[in-house]
């Protein structure tokens, strides 16, 4: 029995709605060709965002206004001999965080683990496809920053402590490497800041 009058409920819906559009051809032809256009039109505006900061930060943040005031007070060095830092410059960038559970990352040992670190990651090699006759092996020049003379340009931490491992293992008079600390004057007690944007190399004498 109610299978019976939902079947007839059913079926005068549906032939009452065949005859609407068969009396509306053109409104249901035109419409969902319009409606497509009309949703379609929005992928005007779309746009790919690549930048992690801007995806993660809103715009009126404390680190965007400290980013914005970063670019202001120091300069990027736009020469090809040096590295941008990845506080002013957006982009792909692949990064290593090295800490260490006791003493300092500065310390002779872990220098030493730091450069090997560095020697690995500078003599990676990635054949693409792994097998046939297109493979091609790509090499870490392919994907490092050049410099004018096309040589990858090394962060200048690495070149001092490249330098300081050379003296030491010479016998040569060390150069002193610190970090850069600085006091806050304008508050009611002065505080000791360390500048970790940059590394400071002091030469006691000549090397």
């Amino acid at each position: 029995m109610l299978r019976q009058v939902l079947h007839a409920g059913l079926r005068t819906s549906f032939h009452a709605l065949g005859r609407f559009v068969a009396s509306h051809p053109v409104f249901f032809a035109s419409g969902p060709v319009l409606l497509a256009i009309l949703l379609g039109s929005s992928f005007s505006r779309y746009r790919v965002e690549e930048d992690v900061e801007g995806l993660l930060v809103p715009k009126h943040s404390l680190a965007k206004i400290e980013g914005n005031l970063v670019d202001s007070l120091f300069p990027i060095n736009r020469s090809k001999h040096a590295l941008y830092s990845d506080l002013q410059t957006p982009g792909r960038y692949g990064r290593v965080i090295i800490t260490t559970k006791k003493g300092s990352v500065l310390d002779p040992l872990q220098m030493d683990a730091i450069l090997e670190l560095h020697r690995r990651i500078s003599q990676m090699q990635v054949t693409v496809p792994a097998s046939g006759l297109n493979s091609f092996n790509y090499t870490f020049s392919y994907l490092c920053l050049l410099d004018d003379k096309n040589f990858c340009i090394i962060d200048d931490i690495i070149r001092a402590m490249e330098e300081i491992q050379s003296a030491r293992s010479s016998n040569r008079t060390l150069p002193v490497l610190r970090y850069p600390i600085t006091e806050q004057v304008d508050r009611p007690v002065n505080r000791e800041l360390c500048l970790l944007t940059q590394l400071l190399l002091h030469h006691d004498s000549p090397v």
